[in-house]
């Protein structure tokens, strides 16, 4: 039996969030742009949810929520390794990395494990990350280091992750620096009320999507058949999209091009889709999964 993560979310209402973001700590530093500055951004963009993390730093901007877009507590944890605490309001670089994701978890927050390619590949490594326990996800897109001396992407750490059988999240984020990064990637989050607990709940129950401009429209298992649609959020004639089918150790199973996509599943541990636009527009679903084969870290 095959777990999908999308299977009652065909009407969902999705909505946009970034928890990687700096902002407020100054001139000469990662958070140039005032709260005030990025939060309009983010706003403009039309996001629900938005987390300021900053390094090593807490601060709380909860004052900048509004009925369009939630605010949400977290600090980026960083060593030579780096790690967003989302929903907490704690700054635990004093502690080990595995003792700051147990603290998280314990204050109700999440772990999101940043730019594994970045600033070398692997330089947070499969191997490190299949050592810890209790973070939710890794960050499989990050904009900002596409503009740096490493890669953005990182799905081949988690194809590895997935394929040693943990149940990692893939997280979207801008990683906020300048006024330039906002708005480019994003996680799309299934939820119906836009507060943390709702949004949180989401996150576990992989609710989610990767994002870099395309949207989720379906995601259905039809017997051992998994059949799979994406959107610009604007009507366009465009609307014949690249669908690639990834299962274990990153192996392309299946790649199609045209309005929709469909796949019979061959008893793969999982599966999982990319969708590219023609503009380059990204979007990735998490797998699909044989039910006792994944489990969360």
């Amino acid at each position: 039996m095959y777990i999908n993560p999308y299977e009652k979310l065909d009407n969902a209402v999705w909505h946009k969030a970034n928890f990687h973001t700096h902002s407020g700590t100054g001139p000469k530093t990662c958070g140039v742009h005032s709260p005030e500055e990025v939060t309009a951004l983010y706003r403009e963009y039309g996001y629900s949810f938005l987390c300021l993390s900053n390094h090593n730093e807490f601060r709380s901007f909860q004052n900048y929520s509004d009925e369009q877009m939630t605010l949400i507590d977290g600090v980026e944890y960083t060593t030579d390794l780096h790690m967003l605490t989302v929903g907490i309001q704690e700054n635990l670089i004093d502690m080990p990395l595995q003792d700051a994701i147990i603290r998280t978890n314990q204050l109700g927050g999440f772990v999101v494990l940043c730019h594994p390619n970045w600033p070398k590949k692997a330089w947070f490594s499969p191997e490190m990350m299949l050592e810890l326990t209790g973070y939710t996800g890794i960050e499989v897109l990050n904009a900002v280091c596409f503009r740096l001396q490493g890669s953005g992407r990182a799905t081949d750490v988690w194809d590895s992750l997935l394929s040693a059988g943990k149940l990692v999240t893939g997280f979207s984020n801008d990683d906020f620096h300048a006024m330039a990064d906002g708005g480019r990637f994003f996680n799309l989050i299934a939820c119906e009320e836009k507060n943390y607990d709702a949004m949180y709940q989401a996150i576990q129950d992989n609710a989610i999507c990767a994002s870099s401009g395309l949207y989720p429209v379906f995601h259905r298992l039809e017997g051992e058949t998994l059949h799979v649609k994406a959107a610009l959020p604007i009507e366009s004639y465009l609307d014949n999209y690249e669908y690639t089918f990834v299962g274990p150790n990153g192996q392309i199973l299946s790649r199609q091009v045209g309005t929709e996509a469909s796949y019979t599943l061959c008893g793969e541990a999982y599966v999982r889709v990319e969708v590219r636009a023609e503009g380059g527009q990204l979007l990735f679903f998490q797998p699909v999964y044989q039910e006792g084969t994944l489990v969360r870290p």
